[in-house]
């Protein structure tokens, strides 16, 4: 896929994105628990596949039962066909600090749309993973101000290299969750990667993670 088509489509992903946001936040699920915060590939303008990444800050209080009363609303919004929850508090949060333990919900939805999830051709229905991170102790709002940064701060020759990364990397099983946006970001930023072979690369040599 040449750099214009990636651009072509980076844009349609996001139009997109940005309606299933105001559906979101119009639908009345997460009226009681605060404002929606997107973050990630959104904010940043470098998607290449179709997902959303959302944050919600619910407080040191909010339990599990309360997630699943969470739940329980999502399903009903039109178009959710599957969601998984995971419990990262403790020894399964993220990272060690305290700050970044949080509940961790990924949303399949299929809908409307005008790209699809690998080739970017016309599609009637576009599958969409939402990844809502319900945090504990802070609100993360640094993050979507790293996306911000980088969104403003991005080179064309950095910009391209991402996109024809991801571009290739997302249709592997091993992503997002295993080799993520942040790893790529990294490469091309901090250590020059330019192409997915130089990335595969990088990653064999940092930690021991083959290229696709």
């Amino acid at each position: 896929m040449s750099y214009e088509e990636l651009e072509r489509r980076q844009a349609a992903l996001r139009s997109d994105a940005a309606t299933i946001l105001a559906e979101l936040d119009t639908s009345g699920v997460f009226e009681r628990l605060g404002t929606i915060l997107p973050t990630g590939s959104y904010v940043s303008g470098l998607m290449t596949w179709p997902e959303i990444d959302i944050m919600l800050a619910v407080g040191s209080r909010f339990a599990p039962a309360d997630v699943l009363d969470l739940l329980r609303r999502i399903v009903e919004i039109p178009g959710v066909v599957d969601m998984h929850y995971t419990d990262e508090r403790g020894s399964r949060a993220p990272t060690d600090a305290v700050r970044d333990e949080r509940y961790h919900v990924t949303i399949g939805m299929e809908r409307p749309g005008t790209v699809g999830p690998a080739k970017g051709t016309a599609s009637a229905i576009v599958s969409w993973r939402i990844d809502l991170s319900l945090w504990l102790h802070d609100d993360h709002a640094s993050v979507t101000a790293w996306h911000e940064e980088l969104r403003d701060s991005i080179t064309d020759d950095q910009r391209r290299a991402v996109l024809r990364i991801k571009d290739v990397w997302h249709r592997t099983p091993r992503y997002p969750d295993e080799v993520s946006g942040l790893d790529i970001y990294t490469a091309v930023l901090d250590a020059g990667v330019r192409t997915p072979e130089q990335f595969g690369g990088w990653l064999a040599e940092r930690d021991g993670r083959q290229e696709p």
